[in-house]
């Protein structure tokens, strides 16, 4: 009776996408059933498609139904390591395999599954394949952590608006992130981002049309400042990754900056400080609908009573702002002419002579190049403080107290440079040509949040009993603290 084989072929990485790797195994694998007279009846190819990593492998999933349905009688693979990496599917294998009368071999020997010899074997071999995926990731880890701290490039993709070597500057791209950077920070939204760059047929590196996830993950990283970071996101006490109330994988990082990159910057750090600090604002993700705020006020302006942030509602007279805290809710008025009578106020203020010392007070008095070099020095002593304790030059209490202070000041420092950043939004009042009524007609909605932002809080009180003298609206009920 003839033997019905199948070769299983994997590659981890495939970087020049001519799968040679895989053709390798194939030879091999062919010339093994055709010394043992075994007819090859499938051949199951997954090129660059790691073991071991999270990427399913629908073949690897097909071999194993096709074992259990008993359409083969052998597995061929070049190693066990091209088959399983893992403890856990080894033992699948092991059971379908002995329960199906299904030989597994390889081009260095069989291992008969049908024996305790054999299973140990396999046993063995995984095991080795697993401890050494483990030290190759434990030696890029360490590889990236110590490029990181030279401010040197990691590889990987190319980042929109750097070449491929990650050193030099894209020339139709990077003048892209700059005014991603610029609008982000003068109040525009990721969607709005995310829809512009599709309408304007502008692709990310790989060709794809954008989303709002590469939109974010453009802002986030500190690369575009010419800064060097360390990416983390949050871990629980075993080292994986933090779900939500809901089960998920929480989807918040940020980056441990070490320090100047060897790349050139394409923004200015306050530019990329402002931007990264909006995107970690909890307060941003207020009524959102397809990543766009709805409505001018909401998640903006402030309960009178409790200082809560006013959310949207409705109601049978129209759209509303309402405090939701505690049953009674202190608040609960209606939207629109709140939001009339705060833009007119808005415009006028911005129409007084005074209004461009207003815009330029933004982020006035800071010494951006005093910040960021004393980021640097607090971010080299860092380092050095981890080498003392490392040494034994500094007790662990010493070690934590210094570390304690240092990150207190870089905090202080990320939000003085952030204050500087949001100086662009505005810029564009600036100009004396133009009516500021038509600019903030020309405005985005969510540059006009964040011009009301930068200027005032908006105070809601609760509406009074009754009409009020001259009207349904009463002006003395909303109050405007200028910043």
């Amino acid at each position: 009776m003839t033997t019905r084989a199948a070769l299983y072929l994997r590659i981890s990485e495939d970087r020049t996408g001519a799968g040679l790797g895989v053709a390798r195994q194939r030879e091999a694998c062919e010339q093994l059933c055709t010394t043992r007279g075994w007819e090859i009846v499938q051949v199951l190819e997954e090129n660059d498609t790691s073991a071991s990593g999270s990427k399913p492998r629908l073949l690897f999933a097909r071999l194993l139904a096709m074992i259990e349905a008993g359409e083969i009688d052998a597995v061929v693979v070049w190693h066990t390591d091209r088959l399983v990496r893992r403890i856990i599917e080894l033992e699948h294998v092991i059971d379908l395999c002995e329960h199906n009368n299904v030989k597994l071999a390889t081009v260095s020997g069989d291992l008969d599954l049908s024996t305790d010899a054999g299973r140990l074997n396999a046993r063995i071999l995984t095991s080795v394949a697993r401890a050494e995926i483990e030290r190759k990731s434990a030696r890029q880890r360490a590889a990236f952590e110590q490029a990181a701290q030279a401010g040197k490039p990691t590889g990987g993709r190319r980042a929109f608006g750097y070449t491929v070597d990650a050193l030099h500057l894209e020339p139709t791209e990077a003048p892209v992130v700059l005014e991603m950077f610029k609008r982000f920070a003068s109040g525009d939204s990721l969607g709005e981002l995310k829809r512009d760059l599709n309408y304007r047929e502008i692709k990310t590196p790989r060709g794809h049309q954008w989303i709002t996830g590469s939109v974010k993950q453009v802002l986030m990283n500190p690369r575009y400042a010419g800064l060097r970071g360390v990416r983390r996101v949050r871990l629980d006490e075993r080292g994986r990754r933090m779900a939500t109330e809901n089960g998920n994988p929480r989807r918040d990082q940020w980056y441990d900056i070490t320090g100047p990159a060897v790349w050139p910057g394409i923004v200015p750090e306050e530019l990329w400080r402002a931007c990264e600090r909006r995107l970690r604002d909890p307060a941003r993700a207020v009524h959102y609908s397809g990543s766009t705020q709805q409505y001018l006020l909401s998640g903006l302006a402030v309960c009178g009573v409790c200082g809560r942030k006013l959310k949207s509602g409705t109601q049978t007279f129209g759209r509303t702002l309402k405090c939701t805290a505690g049953p009674g809710r202190h608040v609960n008025r209606r939207a629109e002419r709140i939001e009339e009578f705060v833009v007119a106020v808005i415009v006028e203020r911005l129409r007084r002579p005074d209004a461009i010392d207003l815009a330029q007070s933004v982020g006035e008095g800071i010494d951006l190049r005093g910040l960021q070099e004393e980021a640097r020095s607090l971010r080299a002593n860092l380092t050095a403080y981890a080498e003392d304790a490392g040494s034994g030059r500094l007790t662990r209490q010493e070690f934590y107290t210094l570390r304690e202070k240092a990150h207190a000041r870089l905090a202080e420092i990320d939000t003085q440079l952030a204050d500087a950043g949001r100086a662009d939004v505005m810029a564009q009042f600036i100009d004396a040509i133009r009516d500021p009524a038509e600019v903030w007609d020309s405005c985005s909605l969510s540059t006009k949040r964040a011009v009301i932002d930068t200027l005032a809080v908006i105070r809601v009180m609760p509406g009074g009993v009754g009409r009020p003298k001259g009207g349904m609206f009463d002006p003395e009920s909303v109050r405007i603290d200028w910043k």
